[in-house]
């Protein structure tokens, strides 16, 4: 995670478009694959505040994360694509922000409380307010899955389908 960089993401934006296009199984894949791999914006309340110019976060620096609500009452992290993106849902000077990866959001979806239970997030949508691409729990935890079976030299199973 880095405090307010920059993101950008033309893979995953043509991928979607091609998605849009086209609903083929190799698009899914390629879809699947920039998903993983992007960088995403994050809306963030962090404290105490970084210094101007810091990226990374000091030692007990309390994070919080704004979700969205589902009509069926889940909860979702936003991810946005950049900026621009990240405005439709709120336009504010100042914003703070996280660049987040599929590894970050994957690990705070799994995270324990004090009392040992899992988050109930339910997953992250990428651009909530235009593409609306949710990516769910069982997701993540599939490729957890193949990357922990990938390092101990096991076959590698399919890569996740959105």
């Amino acid at each position: 995670m880095e405090y307010n960089k920059s993101v950008s993401n033309p893979l995953l934006m043509g991928a979607i478009q091609l998605m849009k296009a086209e609903n083929t199984p190799e698009h899914k894949k390629m879809l699947s694959d920039e998903i993983v791999k992007a960088q995403y914006l994050t809306p963030a309340t962090v404290t105490p505040v970084p210094e101007p110019g810091e990226t990374k976060l000091g030692p007990g620096s309390h994070v919080q994360l704004p979700v969205l609500a589902a009509p069926n009452g889940k909860q979702f992290f936003m991810a946005f694509t950049d900026m621009a993106e990240l405005k439709k849902w709120k336009d504010e000077e100042g914003q703070q922000t996280l660049a987040m990866s599929f590894e970050d959001y994957a690990a705070m979806m799994f995270k324990k409380d004090d009392q040992g239970n899992i988050s109930p997030v339910a997953g992250f949508v990428i651009n909530p307010f235009s593409e609306n691409i949710i990516v769910p729990k069982e997701m993540a935890a599939q490729y957890i899955s193949a990357k922990m079976a990938q390092a101990k030299g096991k076959p590698v199973p399919p890569a996740p389908q959105n």
